[in-house]
């Protein structure tokens, strides 16, 4: 069955999710975030150990030539990350997992403006497709 569920995982069949929940923006530098990450089961156990959560610098770019469509975004540089062990060394089918952070961003952070943008970023190391949630969040003077 091991087999069957990293094939799964492969094309992103019942892997599970990841939410950031509770940061509101827009933020400032030195600011504290606070929220919430909510991690969710997919369809078969997996083990996991830690979420990493990082706020990173980005660049945006316009492929598309419609005003209308989202920029791509391009991770620069992480500017802060935290990482949040998991007490569990198994998610299991359905089981839902939320654990409240706090992310120091630096004094010295440069606003938002132009391509700079700023993203918090959750990720879960899970052999095959890793989860990831992401929330653009501006960064104001």
């Amino acid at each position: 069955m091991k087999f069957i569920h990293l094939l799964q995982s492969a094309v992103g069949i019942g892997t599970p999710t990841l939410a950031i929940e509770g940061v509101v923006g827009p933020v400032r530098a030195g600011d504290v975030l606070r929220g919430t990450l909510v991690l969710h089961g997919g369809t078969y156990e997996v083990p996991i150990e830690r979420v990493l959560l990082h706020f990173d610098e980005q660049h945006l770019t316009h492929t598309l030539p419609s005003a209308a469509a989202p920029p791509d975004r391009l991770s620069r540089r992480r500017v802060a990350t935290v990482e949040l062990p998991l007490a569990a060394p198994v998610l299991r089918r359905g089981e839902r997992i939320a654990r409240e952070f706090t992310l120091p961003l630096p004094a010295a952070l440069e606003p938002s403006a132009g391509p700079r943008a700023y993203a918090l970023l959750a990720e879960a190391p899970i052999a095959g497709v890793d989860p990831r949630a992401e929330l653009p969040l501006d960064v104001v003077a």
